[in-house]
């Protein structure tokens, strides 16, 4: 009896929420996502993303005259375009269905640009507990990161959020207050800065390309006083890029803490092969949370400290930064598990 009691109070009801989101309907599994063209507004004095929109390019694999995209709903749509036209769409908690003006035939490559904002969920105990991270640092300088493995994707943008289905490749672009730098990720096309009429304020705008398929959650961009620095990794006459975006002020313990990288990196590709997005670069970047293996942007809050925060019992008192081998362990992992999906 004790037993069923028990099941009973910490059992989890499963709920139309819980369908939404995980099961693979025929208004889901109609289509197969392309290309993600993500174009991201972010204001830090008012934590939210403002006129904001997600360009989804997909290939039918049925006959359909709706679909479902998932975007979280604390989150607002605010409009769906087609062709030049603008779509009528309904929301049911945190799926949005879209309802298009004829049918899309098997076979059709064409794609749908879904404008939105609001204020994004704000991280409890990230990355566990993710979503935005607003925090300041010692500078007393914006410093903002997005975690969602846990929550989905479309906590903060608007996607097909479920692991079966990835682009092909993916672009990211965002804006935020200069002179606040971006880091996102993939391969840095363009950095730029332009007056932005709407935040009445000069506007850094970075521009990312993925390369490879990415894992929705894997998504990140990261805002802060930012330095860079770079070297290089060799292996077979190839040259992997390896980027580290730090705080200002931690520049010089960085590049004696990522020493480490390279003979790691080393290490890996000997027992499990060669670095999975090799075309995209390898980055670390700082950020105000443990970590999280954010596929070619791997996040980084160790603090420049063995083990787990100093503790390197667990790694019989071995000197490594357990966080960067784990990372970059998960991100390699993250596409070969996907591949077995």
């Amino acid at each position: 009896m004790s037993l069923i009691n028990s099941t009973l109070v910490f059992s989890q009801e499963h709920t139309r929420i819980d369908s939404l989101r995980g099961h693979l309907t025929h208004i889901r599994t109609c289509y197969d996502v392309t290309f993600y063209d993500l174009d991201v507004a972010i204001d830090e004095q008012e934590k939210s993303i403002e006129r904001s929109s997600n360009t989804i390019h997909f290939t039918a694999l049925s006959n359909f005259n709706w679909f479902q995209i998932d975007l979280a709903f604390n989150m607002e749509v605010l409009l769906v375009e087609f062709e030049g036209t603008q779509l009528e769409f309904a929301r049911e908690s945190d799926a949005v269905y879209i309802y298009f003006n004829r049918e899309i035939k098997k076979g059709e490559q064409t794609s749908i640009k879904v404008w939105y904002g609001g204020y994004p969920r704000e991280a409890v105990n990230p990355p566990w507990d993710g979503g935005f991270s607003w925090k300041k640092d010692k500078n007393n300088k914006p410093w903002i990161g997005v975690s969602c493995q846990g929550l989905g994707a479309s906590v903060w943008w608007p996607n097909k959020d479920h692991q079966s289905d990835e682009p092909d490749s993916m672009r990211i672009k965002v804006a935020a207050r200069s002179p606040l730098k971006i880091v996102a990720n993939g391969d840095l096309r363009s950095d730029t800065s332009v007056w932005n009429q709407y935040f009445n304020s000069w506007m850094n705008v970075s521009e990312w390309f993925v390369s490879y398929p990415i894992n929705n959650y894997n998504v990140t961009l990261n805002i802060g006083d930012y330095v860079h620095f770079s070297d290089n990794y060799i292996s077979d006459n190839d040259t992997l890029r390896l980027d580290y975006y730090v705080l200002n002020g931690n520049e010089k313990k960085a590049k004696a803490h990522f020493e480490q990288v390279k003979p790691m990196m080393k290490c890996f590709e000997n027992y499990f092969g060669k670095y999975p997005f090799w075309k995209d670069g390898y980055a670390l970047v700082e950020t105000p949370y443990l970590g999280m293996e954010h596929q070619s942007a791997i996040a980084y809050g160790n603090n420049y400290l063995p083990g787990y925060h100093g503790n390197v019992r667990f790694i019989d008192n071995l000197d490594f930064d357990y966080i960067i081998v784990m990372n970059l362990d998960m991100s390699g992992g993250a596409i070969l598990l996907q591949q077995t999906i």
